[in-house]
């Protein structure tokens, strides 16, 4: 941020006598010009016993308010013996702009995808006047290693986005579709529509039996 940068130079400036207008900053280190001295930021903050701060603003106006699109697909199999569903593979697919670090990119997709599988069939908060009724994670039921199918990403890159080098969110998109997609499964395999979270074996059971007797 050319502001922070700014007041570096000026209490280099300050501390150190050196001319702003022979400092240059490269990585952590102030670099006097002239002289060919280095020294680094943390030996100017604290000589002069204070932080530097700085704001910025980036504006967008040109582009959409919207920052990016995802949408999934679920394969199940269910039980009509029992009603227990089985996640068997689920597809996410991602409009993107600019990926700056593909690793963790991935890794917000996988990590929200889990996220909305426990949301959509595992996880439940009871709560009765007003008090959760779950203690602990013992109770309190989150996907494991055994719950999660083959997850498949599929990148959609626009390379165009909204934010600094065209870079789109990703951190929340993959959590919300999960749930609908594996109910829309479970509605084109067996006919019944859950609607009320999570999708639990019971539920699904007593759907089929109520539109059995119908």
């Amino acid at each position: 941020m050319r502001a922070a940068e700014e007041e570096f130079l000026r209490l280099a400036e300050a501390e150190w006598g050196w001319s702003k207008n022979d400092i240059i900053l490269r990585r952590k280190q102030i670099v006097n010009k002239k002289t060919k001295k280095r020294r680094s930021w943390n030996e100017l903050l604290a000589q002069a016993g204070r932080s530097i701060t700085g704001e910025s603003v980036n504006k967008d106006d040109d582009h959409s308010p919207v920052t990016a699109f995802a949408a999934q697909v679920a394969e199940v199999a269910v039980d009509p013996e029992t009603g227990e569903v089985t996640l068997r593979r689920l597809t996410t697919a991602h409009d993107t702009g600019v990926i700056m670090n593909p690793v963790g990119h991935q890794g917000q997709i996988d990590g929200g995808v889990v996220q909305g599988i426990g949301y959509g069939l595992i996880e439940h908060l009871p709560v009765q006047d007003g008090r959760v009724e779950v203690a602990n994670f013992g109770e309190y039921k989150i996907p494991t290693i055994k719950d999660i199918p083959a997850l498949k990403t599929v990148i959609v890159a626009s390379g165009e986005g909204v934010g600094p080098y065209h870079v789109k969110g990703i951190g929340e998109n993959p959590i919300s579709p999960a749930a609908p997609a594996i109910a829309n499964a479970i509605e084109d395999a067996v006919g019944v529509r859950i609607k009320d979270l999570p999708i639990t074996a019971e539920k699904v059971y007593a759907a089929m039996r109520l539109e059995k007797s119908k």
